[in-house]
């Protein structure tokens, strides 16, 4: 029985390798024909691991890794038959952006609702986030959840003192000075804070000055982030910064700094020279690290940057997107 089967092997390999005139001559749509077949069956064999897979890791990253279906976002269907549709969906919509015809351009991710929330692709603005849909709730996680038209995040749920201001430039040794000014947040919180569509202001008045974070800045916990009047490096002292605010201006003895979101002001510095506060020339108004969690807004918490301060590259003294020097 052995010798037999051995021998139809070699038959058989011989005939694939020296055109055995027996064998029928297979055309090319014929292959791709059966080989389309064998890729359904394929296909259909290994769903539950290719379904699972490019969910977890490009589709839906609210699937914890595993074999379970529980999340911080509750209880998800992991394998069922719309993964494998949003699966090939995918593959052919990749397909379509490479050939540039393939599908006539179809977008075949608007055809599904990727993370199960009620809400396709089309009108949700997060569809790989089960939490974000239109109307949805608001939770503290730095997101836009109910998809507002200017994306703000966490509405209704950030409180005064959540984003703090820990340092600000007014008067660089630069002249003119205004392109060189910037200030700096802190984030008191455990939580990682989206500063989008929040503003930028002093006091209501003719000459007001207001701008809006028109894009997304996130602070991460205990982390820092930098507004300058100027983004580019080459142009604001050296300064690496998160946001370019514009024209908004900071005075040189005297003036206001307002953060305010949603209606509600988060924090505020009212600095002025002339009634105790320290004067920072050439250098940056330093707050105490010892005094993050006390009022920013009392002169005895703060200090003109001290000479223990490292130097940004146009010599001026500050620690802009780092952790303050003690003022005593």
């Amino acid at each position: 029985m052995y010798r037999y089967r051995r021998e139809i092997s070699i038959q058989i390999d011989q005939d694939l390798l020296f055109g055995d005139v027996t064998m029928k001559k297979i055309s090319i749509d014929v292959l791709i024909e059966k080989l389309s077949i064998c890729l359904i069956i394929w296909l259909l064999v290994i769903t539950p691991t290719l379904a699972t897979k490019a969910g977890q890791n490009g589709l839906m990253p609210g699937r914890i890794e595993g074999s379970g279906t529980e999340s911080a976002y509750g209880t998800i269907p992991i394998v069922d038959f719309r993964d494998l549709a949003i699966f090939i969906g995918y593959w052919l919509e990749t397909d379509c952006n490479i050939s540039n015809n393939f599908c006539d351009g179809a977008d075949l991710d608007h055809q599904y609702d990727v993370d199960y929330d009620g809400y396709p692709s089309d009108v949700d603005c997060d569809d790989r986030d089960p939490n974000v849909y239109p109307g949805a709730p608001e939770i503290r996680d730095g997101k836009d959840n109910n998809c507002d038209p200017n994306g703000k995040a966490d509405e209704g749920l950030i409180i005064p003192g959540d984003i703090i201001i820990t340092e600000i430039l007014y008067d660089s040794s630069e002249v003119p000075d205004e392109r060189f000014e910037w200030f700096e947040v802190f984030n008191s919180t455990e939580i990682p804070i989206n500063m989008r569509t929040w503003l930028l202001r002093d006091q209501p008045s003719s000459t007001q000055d207001i701008a809006v974070v028109n894009d997304d800045v996130f602070v991460e916990p205990g982390g820092f982030a930098v507004f300058c009047h100027t983004l580019s490096a080459n142009f604001n002292g050296g300064v690496v910064c998160d946001y370019e605010y514009g024209h908004f201006s900071l005075e040189n003895t005297a003036d206001e700094l307002i953060l305010d979101f949603d209606g509600l002001v988060i924090d505020e510095v009212w600095y002025d020279e002339n009634n105790g506060w320290p004067r920072a020339t050439s250098g940056s108004l330093n707050l105490d690290p010892n005094s993050f969690f006390l009022d920013n807004n009392d002169p005895n918490n703060w200090c003109n940057s001290p000479a223990t301060s490292p130097e940004i590259p146009n010599g001026d003294e500050a620690t802009p997107g780092a952790p303050n020097v003690d003022c005593w």
